[in-house]
C-alpha cells in the first residue's frame, strides 16, 4: 500500500487543480448521502491526511469519484501507521473506487518513467538542553543538532535497496557502538575525534518478500520490543537479517546478526547529548551476536506482544550479555487516550533483572498535521542487572572501568512528559522534562538528574 514520494507530490498537484481540470471532466458526482463521505471526513479527523484541496474535507458540496480516489490515496499514504479501524475503511474506500485508483496509478507510473529510481525522505532536529545533575556528574547546558536522510531504491517487482545517510559524532575505530552522543553539539572546537561533525552512510540493506517472509539483509536498525525500552532502534544498527511473517492476525519477527567493535575504544572525549564536552573511559573491544524473536497481534482497541533475544560476546570470553524475555501491550480507551507499557527481564541475572514502562498519551495518539497535540507521560523502573544503556531513555551510565560497556546502568528510576505540538504535517516542536533517580546510590556517587528540552523536528 506505500506509494513514493513522487506518487504522493502528483496526487496533491492534481488535487491543486481539481477545481478546474475535474470540471470538465465526464464523471458523476457520487450522492450526498453515499457512506464514503462518512468514512474520508473520519479519517480526515483521525489526522490520517491533511484534508481536501486547501487542507479541508469538502464535505459542503458533492464530490465525483475521481476526487474521492484523490482523496483516498492520500490515506493510502499513511496505512502503515492506520489503526484497525482504520485500515478497514481505507480498504473498503479503495474496493468502492478501484477503477479510478487504477487510473490514478497508471497517470503516476508514467510520470514515474522517467525519474531517478532512488528516493529520499529526511528528518533533521534542533534541540537545546539542561541537565541539572546532582552528585558526582556535573550539570550542564547545550545545544546539538542532527539530520538524517533515508533512501529507498526499488530493484525489482519484490526486491528494494534501503540506506541511511546521517550526521553526527563518530569515535575513530568503532562500528554500530553500543552507546554515545547521535547529536552534534553547538560551537564545539575540541581536536579530539569524537567532537567533530561527520556524515555516515549507517544503514545499507536489501528487502524483498520470498514467498510468505519478508526479508532484510544487510546493516539495518535493531529493534527489539515496541517502546524503544530495551533498543533505541532509531539510533542502533546490526548486521544481519530479519525475517516477517504473518499467521492468521500473529505477526512474527526474527531477528539474527552481529554488532561488532573494530578495535577497543581508549579513554578520551565526547560531546555529551546536551551539547558538553565529557570524559570518556576506556572501552575494550568486543563482538556482540544478535539472535530474537517476536510475536504481535492488534485485536480492536489492544496491541500486544511478546519476545525473546539473546546477546551473546564472541570476544575471547564467549559469554552471554543478556538474555531478555519481555511483553508489552497498548489499549486505545478512546481517540485521546491511551495507556500502555514495556516489561522486560533479563535471564542472565539473579538479582535487579526486571525492568518496566508505562506510557500514557494524552490528546492526538500521532502528530501528523498541523494544530495536533498530545501530553506522553512514561514512568519506569531499571534494575542494574537488566537492560543495558541500549535504551533510548537518557539513562546515566555506570562508570566501571575496563569492562565492557554494554550493561553499566544503575538501578533508576524516572519520569518523563513530554509536550508535543504540530505546526503542520512536516514541522512539529517539542518541550521535555524528565526526573531519574538513582535508587541505589550513596551521597557521594549519585547519577540522578532533572532534564529539560526544547526541540523542534522537520520532515522533508
Amino acid at each position: 500500500m506505500k506509494k513514493s514520494i513522487l506518487m504522493l507530490f502528483s496526487v496533491l498537484l492534481i488535487m491543486s487543480s481539481v477545481g478546474t481540470a475535474l470540471a470538465a471532466a465526464d464523471f458523476s458526482d457520487v450522492p450526498a448521502r453515499h457512506w464514503a463521505y462518512d468514512a474520508v471526513k473520519q479519517l480526515q479527523q483521525d489526522g490520517l491526511f491533511d484534508g481536501y484541496g486547501d487542507s479541508t474535507f469538502g464535505g459542503d458540496k458533492p464530490l465525483t469519484r475521481y476526487e474521492f480516489a484523490v482523496v483516498t490515496a492520500r490515506g493510502l499514504q499513511n496505512y502503515t501507521k492506520a489503526s484497525a479501524q482504520q485500515k478497514v475503511l481505507l480498504d473498503k474506500l479503495s474496493v468502492e473506487f478501484a477503477a479510478e485508483l487504477n487510473n490514478i496509478g497508471v497517470r503516476l507510473n508514467k510520470l514515474e518513467k522517467n525519474q531517478p529510481n532512488l528516493k529520499f525522505s529526511g528528518i533533521a532536529e534542533v534541540r537545546y538542553t539542561s541537565q541539572d545533575n546532582n552528585g558526582t556528574v556535573a550539570s550542564s547546558v547545550g545545544g546539538a543538532y542532527r539530520l538524517r536522510l533515508n533512501g529507498v531504491a526499488k530493484v525489482d517487482n519484490t526486491t528494494s535497496l534501503g540506506l541511511r545517510v546521517t550526521s553526527g559524532v563518530t569515535k575513530a575505530g568503532t562500528k554500530y557502538k553500543y552507546a554515545g552522543a547521535t547529536f552534534t553539539g553547538f560551537g564545539s572546537t575540541s581536536a579530539a575525534d569524537d567532537n567533530k561533525n561527520t556524515v555516515t552512510l549507517d544503514r545499507v540493506f536489501l528487502t524483498s518478500t520470498i514467498g510468505a517472509f519478508k526479508t532484510t539483509i544487510g546493516a539495518q536498525e535493531l529493534k527489539l520490543g515496541t517502546t524503544a525500552f530495551i533498543v533505541d532502534n532509531g539510533y542502533t544498527s546490526f548486521d544481519g537479517a530479519k525475517f516477517e511473517t504473518k499467521f492468521g492476525d500473529i505477526n512474527l519477527v526474527g531477528n539474527w546478526g552481529r554488532q561488532q567493535k573494530n578495535g577497543a575504544a581508549a579513554a578520551g572525549y565526547k560531546i555529551g547529548t546536551n551539547g558538553t564536552i565529557v570524559a570518556t573511559a576506556a572501552i575494550p573491544a568486543a563482538t556482540i551476536d544478535i539472535a530474537s524473536l517476536e510475536a504481535f497481534a492488534t485485536n480492536g482497541k489492544l496491541t500486544y506482544g511478546a519476545g525473546y533475544a539473546a546477546l551473546k560476546d564472541r570476544g575471547d570470553i564467549h559469554t552471554t550479555l543478556a538474555e531478555y524475555l519481555y511483553g508489552s501491550a497498548n489499549y486505545v480507551f478512546e481517540p485521546n487516550f491511551s495507556l500502555g507499557g514495556e516489561y522486560v527481564q533479563n535471564q542472565q541475572s539473579d538479582t535487579d533483572k526486571n525492568a518496566w514502562t508505562a506510557i500514557a498519551t494524552i490528546g492526538d495518539q500521532a502528530i501528523v498535521k498541523g494544530g495536533q497535540k498530545n501530553l506522553v507521560i512514561k514512568y519506569y523502573s531499571v534494575g542494574k542487572n537488566s537492560i543495558s544503556r541500549l535504551t533510548s531513555y537518557n539513562l546515566q551510565n555506570k562508570a566501571k572501568s575496563g569492562t565492557e560497556a554494554f550493561s553499566d546502568v544503575r538501578n533508576l528510576k524516572g519520569l518523563n512528559i513530554t509536550y508535543n505540538y504540530g505546526f503542520s504535517p512536516n514541522l512539529s516542536a517539542y518541550v521535555a522534562y524528565q526526573k531519574l533517580t538513582d535508587k541505589e546510590a550513596a551521597a557521594a556517587d549519585d547519577r540522578g538528574y532533572h532534564f529539560y528540552r526544547v526541540a523542534v523536528v522537520s520532515k522533508f
